[in-house]
């Protein structure tokens, strides 16, 4: 078989034609690449805004006049950095709601004794050395960092408001008659303990609250590679295209489908495989041990995140091509939907832009709808309604979009997909 000479591979090669625009790309890559994930990860502490936290004031015992309690809610609310922690008061039943729907990230309670406590020890404090305890819980489903920032940043405000406490209740009882002993006045200075634990555990082979991201990870992942190798598969099937495994090389009889018309087999085609590459999804979570409580409509939503980002990236291979439609589908459903998620780190401590990006990702529905199917009973607040919402709409859009492309392009005749005259040797040397 005639192949190219030395000289002529090495003028093919030199072209601008070969070289230039995967230069580019590759580039604009490992630019971009590390800005979306350096950027969003490096610093959650300083880029933290409005972290959800609850302020709860349990029903105190014995409302003494001191209104310890209250007081110690008021010095929290006023010391605590209110652009970092969005602080909301709230009942011990409204925080068991809001824990149950994800609404908040973590909580510090005053417990029901604290009144009357602080006035035991004003009383006397070698009479009684039981100091109250306020917690700080965290919401464990959102995984580790999430739980490091609630506990990094209230157990610092707990801590100066308890020293300010302390010093206020010892220049309250250092009346010459009445002076505090060494005993009673280090009891005086820390007036009550500081703990901290999770709201609600969560079971064993959860992963520390990392098992919904890996799960929906590996949901968005199918619908991705899924439809990456459609795409190139029906191109091959239809003779557009050559289909190489290996050393073999397959080039079938062309079929003049039109853009519209593959488009529609390639979402049909991703659309059938979607629910058994749920099921597999499943069946293997279930045989590592990873707790499914909702195994059913776990499958149902899984099924349809891998059908709805297939189909989104079906319609970028139709809009821009294969080569430029796998950068963005990659850059899209990958890099920036992964930043974004809040799977890792909570949303709330990434810069604004990712924090905007999360409204249109469907990375983060899909960790949304998970995580609520896994941790939170199937709760429709905790993430599930907002989740199947994002999947349905980002479908129809990518359906919609999907169509009016491909039947626009094929109004103009330099678009069409039908093969065309090879080129010549003069042009491929320029």
């Amino acid at each position: 078989m005639p192949s190219l000479t030395p000289a002529e591979l090495w003028a093919f090669a030199r072209s601008r034609h070969t070289w230039m625009i995967p230069t580019v790309l590759i580039l604009m890559l490992a630019i971009a690449f590390p800005l979306i994930y350096l950027s969003a990860t490096t610093s959650p502490q300083d880029d933290l805004h409005g972290l959800p936290i609850a302020l709860v004031i349990e029903d105190q015992d014995d409302s003494s006049s001191l209104g310890a309690a209250a007081q110690l809610a008021a010095t929290v609310t006023r010391t605590i950095d209110s652009e970092k922690i969005a602080l909301t008061a709230m009942t011990s039943a409204e925080l068991a709601t809001a824990m149950g729907e994800d609404r908040v990230a973590g909580a510090i309670v005053i417990p029901s004794d604290f009144d009357a406590s602080i006035s035991e020890l004003v009383a006397g404090p070698l009479a009684s050395t039981r100091l109250p305890e306020v917690q700080i819980l965290t919401n464990a489903a959102d995984g580790g960092i999430s739980a490091g920032l609630v506990t990094g940043n209230l157990a610092p405000v707990l801590e100066g408001v308890r020293t300010a406490m302390g010093e206020s209740l010892l220049a309250t009882t250092s009346a010459p008659d009445s002076a505090p002993t060494s005993a009673e006045a280090v009891l005086l200075s820390a007036p009550f303990t500081v703990s901290d634990s999770a709201y609600r555990e969560l079971p064993s082979h959860a992963g520390f609250g990392t098992s919904a991201f890996y799960f929906a990870l590996a949901l968005v992942l199918l619908g991705f590679v899924g439809a990456s190798v459609v795409n190139p598969s029906i191109d091959s099937a239809l003779g557009f295209a050559p289909a190489e495994m290996g050393p073999l090389v397959a080039r079938r009889a062309y079929r003049p489908a039109t853009r519209l018309q593959t488009l529609l087999v390639k979402l049909g085609l991703l659309t059938a495989l979607s629910p058994v590459a749920g099921a597999l999804v499943l069946a293997i979570a279930n045989l590592i041990g990873v707790p499914t409580p909702d195994p059913v409509q776990l499958w149902l939503f899984g099924s349809a995140a891998i059908a709805a980002v297939g189909w989104g990236a079906l319609t970028v291979f139709a809009v821009f091509g294969g080569g430029i439609g796998a950068l963005v589908n990659t850059t899209f459903f990958i890099a920036l939907a992964m930043t974004s998620s809040g799977g890792t780190t909570p949303v709330s401590a990434t810069p604004p832009f990712f924090a905007w990006l999360s409204s249109i990702s469907p990375f983060h529905a899909v960790v949304g709808g998970t995580r609520s199917l896994l941790y939170f009973g199937s709760n429709p607040r905790a993430g599930l309604t907002d989740g199947w919402i994002h999947v349905g709409v980002g479908a129809l859009i990518a359906l919609a979009l999907g169509i009016t492309v491909t039947v626009l392009y094929a109004r103009k005749r330099m678009f069409t997909r039908h093969p065309r005259p090879a080129h010549t040797e003069a042009h491929l040397a320029a």
